[in-house]
C-alpha cells in the first residue's frame, strides 16, 4: 500500500450546518454534493468530505462514536478492485480489524473499512469515477 491518504471525511451529525460552515464561514468551495449526506472538497491532493453519521453508520453497520472530539474516517483510494483486495488484507496482516470486507459499493466502486490501531476507521476503496494518478493524488473530476 503506497504511503498516502486519498479522501479526509469528518464524520458530522448535521452535513448542512457543517457545510454552511465550510462554505459561507471559510470561503470553501463545494466541489460537489451527491446527496444531502455528503458534501466533497477539492483540497491539494487529495478530497476532503463531510458525511452524516446515521448515513456511515448504515453503511458500515455499526455505530460511530458521538465524542465531543467528533469523527473521523480517512479512505485511501486504489486504482483496481485486486488493488483493494491486497491492501485489506496488507491492511489485516498489520494489526488492523476488518469492519466491512470488500465490496461493490452503492455508489458505483468497491469499498472495505478497516479500524486501525488507535480506533479510527481507514476505508480502502476503489472509485471508477476517481482515477488516482501515478503520484497518489485524487482529482475530482469537473462538475457536470
Amino acid at each position: 500500500m503506497e504511503q498516502r491518504i486519498s479522501v479526509t471525511t469528518l464524520v458530522v451529525e448535521d452535513v448542512a450546518e457543517a457545510r454552511r460552515f465550510f462554505e459561507d464561514g471559510l470561503g470553501w468551495q463545494v466541489h460537489s454534493s451527491p446527496g444531502p449526506e455528503v458534501v466533497f472538497f477539492q483540497v491539494p491532493g487529495s478530497v476532503f468530505a463531510l458525511y452524516g453519521r446515521a448515513s456511515l453508520e448504515e453503511e458500515i453497520g455499526r455505530s460511530v462514536t458521538d465524542s465531543p472530539t467528533g469523527a473521523v474516517t480517512l479512505a485511501w483510494n486504489g486504482r483496481s478492485e485486486a488493488e483493494v483486495d491486497t491492501s485489506f488484507l496488507k491492511a489485516l496482516a498489520a494489526g488492523a480489524r476488518s469492519v466491512k470486507e470488500p465490496q461493490k459499493a452503492f455508489w458505483g466502486g468497491y469499498s472495505s473499512y478497516v479500524e486501525v490501531p488507535g480506533g479510527h476507521l481507514l476505508e480502502i476503496a476503489y472509485n471508477p469515477f476517481w482515477p488516482v494518478e501515478e503520484d497518489g493524488a485524487i482529482t475530482l473530476p469537473p462538475v457536470q
